[in-house]
Parts: C-alpha cells; structure tokens; sequence
C-alpha cells in the first residue's frame, strides 16, 4: 500500500517492538521508503515514483495516537485475538476513524484448527481471545459504536474470521450506512486515495 503511493500516510502500528523490526525489514526487502530511515528516506519530489514514505509506530491499540476522525481505513491482520484490551481498541478505531472509514481485520473463531491457545476457554494464562461465533464479533464492533448494518464478519476455512465495518457515526438512516458497507473493494481503494490508512 505504501508502495502504490496512493495515500497522503501509512502508518504501520504494533505494541511489539519485535514486530515492529520484522515490518521494517519487510519493507526494506520489498523496497518501500520508511520515514525515519536515512538513506531508505528518499525525497519523493526528487523520486515521484517511490511511493509514501511507510510510518512505523509503537503504540498501544485502546490508546492510539491519532487525532479524532482522522484516519479513512485501518487494518488488524491477525491481531484482535491478542488485544489486551480489545472493547477499549475497538473504541479507538471508531475514534480515529472518520466517518465512512473503514475497518478490516481478520482473527480466529475458537476451535480454529483444532488448537487450543492461552486464555482458550477458561483459565490458563496469555492474552490470547479466541471468539465463539461470528455473531460474538458483530457484538463487540456494534458495543464499540459501529451500526449494526455496517459490520460483517464471515469465517473462512477451519475458523479464520473476516471482519470488514464502516465508521458510520455521522451517516444518517440505515440505507446510507447499508450503501456505504457494499461498495466494492474497488470503489473503496479509489474513494480513499490521498487519505490516511494505518495498519
């Protein structure tokens, strides 16, 4: 994404500062620009072609450090299941979002796979979640402020979990929160181009 150029920010965001490394190192294998990052820092005005610059950031997702209605998509790869705090980082991505912003993220439905993990059905230790339906995932997104209507998740495979909202806070009647939710990938990549995404 940051590659394409088409968005003013990218803003890469883990609590991890391993993880953090590994999307640096990532980025550099795969040739994108980082802010920060000395010679990696290329003068896209001197270089047109290379894209915008990719953010890396350290931050806590029920704290993010955004600014109100700023930020037109973010994307939880894998994530939501490890979240501490995850009513509370549901919260803060309705917060950051602006309103049509959208919300991907994918995670795990209990029994993916067969495995059990930390925190998987009473007891044990780990900050592992692991969710019991996909009606449970809904749930949570609406009690974080997304309209009903706007929230999909569907399970794939074994118990992988994907989860797609829009940040409707400001839209008025179902219909429009029901037309923004059901636009295409396409039209949502496009409807997008210069704004903020944080992943």
């Amino acid at each position: 994404l940051a590659k394409g150029g088409n968005f003013a920010r990218v803003i890469a965001m883990d609590y991890s500062e391993t993880m953090l490394a590994e999307a640096r190192r990532r980025a550099r294998e795969a040739g994108v620009r980082i802010v920060g990052d000395g010679d990696n820092d290329v003068d896209k005005d001197k270089n047109p072609g290379s894209g915008t610059a990719l953010e890396l950031c350290r931050a806590d997702v029920a704290q993010l450090p955004l600014a109100t209605d700023s930020v037109a998509c973010m994307h939880a790869g894998a994530a939501l299941h490890s979240w501490p705090r995850l009513e509370k980082g549901l919260e803060e991505i309705g917060r950051v979002l602006r309103p049509g912003g959208r919300f991907f993220a994918t995670t795990f439905i209990q029994g993916a796979y067969g495995v059990r993990f930390p925190g998987d059905g009473g007891g044990g230790g780990g900050s592992f979640r692991f969710f019991k339906s996909e009606d449970e995932l809904s749930q949570l997104l609406v009690d974080a402020g997304f309209a009903r209507e706007s929230v999909s998740v569907r399970t794939v495979g074994r118990g992988c979990a994907i989860v797609r909202a829009v940040w409707a806070e400001e839209v008025e009647g179902e219909a429009k929160v029901a037309e923004a939710s059901a636009k295409s990938e396409e039209v949502v990549a496009e409807e997008l181009s210069g704004d903020v995404l944080a992943l």
